[in-house]
């Protein structure tokens, strides 16, 4: 993940050859913003990944740029390691003066605790799922479980033990600035889109140069394309646990 500011320095270095920002840089901003947009549009989502703490009641806050979630998770050993989601939690309970109250350590999760671990015996050399787990729903997890409350402005998180999670949330656009985090596989495609309306708005550019830019844009967006399109085996073994129920065979 690149933070929009710095893309934008560096198309300055890139593009005009010049060492640092000027007064033009609110004008790339704006530009940079117009094409996260058009990105957005063909790519389905814009990601930011962002380290939130959990706070006393075992809720984090989401961003107020949260629009769904991708992924949520804490990092181990240098990994990202997904949390469980247990739709069977309610919003937390309040106590007289409106605040309010964690769940216990076992309420709002039926699920024994458990987690995939893609090293482990459950899957072959391969990747292939090969079972060996019976009678375990979508949403047990080893690391704790969680439940998005859009609504209301927070994750709550049971059977969790850390002080932060991790969360990747599609981004509302309109709420954009310097600091947004820009997947790394739209960056040469937002360089290229900056290029492309920078060089289009001056009459100093010729038609062919402003032709070759916009292909140049088109070019690096289908690249993005494929990238964030990948398939993932890990993805789909979230999604596919996520509604399976396994039973010994008699």
């Amino acid at each position: 993940m690149r933070k929009l500011e710095e893309i934008i320095r560096e198309y300055y270095i890139e593009s005009l050859g010049a060492s640092q920002t000027d007064e033009r840089y609110p004008m790339f901003l704006q530009i940079a913003i117009s094409g996260l947009r058009d990105l957005s549009n063909d790519l389905q989502q814009v990601v930011t990944d962002v380290v939130l703490p959990v706070n006393d009641n075992y809720t984090v806050n989401l961003p107020s740029d949260y629009i769904d979630y991708l992924l949520i998770g804490q990092l181990r050993g240098g990994q990202i390691h997904s949390l469980g989601l247990n739709n069977n939690m309610g919003p937390l309970p309040k106590d007289s003066c409106g605040n309010t109250i964690p769940f216990s350590t076992t309420e709002g999760n039926e699920n024994s605790s458990y987690f995939l671990d893609f090293n482990s015996s459950h899957f072959s050399e391969d990747g292939q799922y090969v079972g060996r787990s019976f009678g375990l729903g979508g949403g047990g997890n080893s690391i704790g479980t969680y439940k998005v409350h859009k609504e209301l402005g927070y994750i709550a998180l049971n059977n969790f033990a850390g002080d932060e999670i991790i969360l990747r949330y599609v981004s509302n656009i309109s709420k954009v600035d310097g600091n947004f985090m820009v997947d790394e596989y739209m960056v040469e495609a937002l360089k290229a889109w900056i290029f492309w309306k920078y060089v289009h708005r001056k009459r100093s550019y010729g038609l062919g140069e402003k032709e070759t830019a916009r292909t140049e844009y088109s070019r690096e967006k289908r690249k993005a394309q494929i990238r964030v399109s990948r398939f993932n085996i890990p993805e789909f073994m979230n999604a596919y646990k996520s509604g399976f129920r396994s039973a010994p065979r008699m």
